[in-house]
């Protein structure tokens, strides 16, 4: 059983957006997974750093989405800055990782829920509003990647 299961309370109702949150639910689902396996260290250091580079990659897909949407300008600064905190936090869990600390299944539970499932349900929710801006655009053929 996964740790979290993607369902519509996760949706900001932007297709694109919401395949990425599912994506990297699934990720996180799977070094969750490992860990609680007791896998080797080299599997969750694999996986974590699959989970780091699609973050970076969704984090600057999210914020372009943010941007073409006309979310308010000091709103997506702020919400850039949380993305640089979610950064931080990975890259310190990676380098805990990589130094071979040991991390406990509740270290790890929290550091997802305080990085995937508070910043989904608090932060991004916040661009559904502006979800069918999204939608409008990109039937126009006006959104770019």
């Amino acid at each position: 059983m996964p740790y979290v299961e993607w369902c519509e309370m996760f949706s900001i109702h932007v297709p694109d957006i919401d395949r990425q949150h599912t994506r990297l639910l699934e990720i996180a689902n799977e070094f969750h997974a490992a860990l609680k396996a007791n896998r080797a260290r080299q599997t969750l250091f694999d996986i974590l750093n699959s989970l780091i580079r699609y973050a970076e990659e969704h984090f600057r897909d999210e914020e372009k989405a943010m941007e073409a949407a006309g979310y308010p300008e000091e709103d997506l600064l702020a919400h850039r800055a949380l993305h640089e905190q979610l950064y931080d936090d990975i890259y310190r869990l990676h380098g805990e990782f990589q130094e071979a600390r040991e991390k406990t299944i509740h270290d790890v539970e929290l550091f997802l829920n305080n990085w995937l499932i508070k910043h989904i349900l608090l932060e991004d929710k916040k661009l559904s509003p502006y979800s069918e801006m999204l939608r409008k655009k990109a039937r126009e053929g006006r959104l770019h990647r």
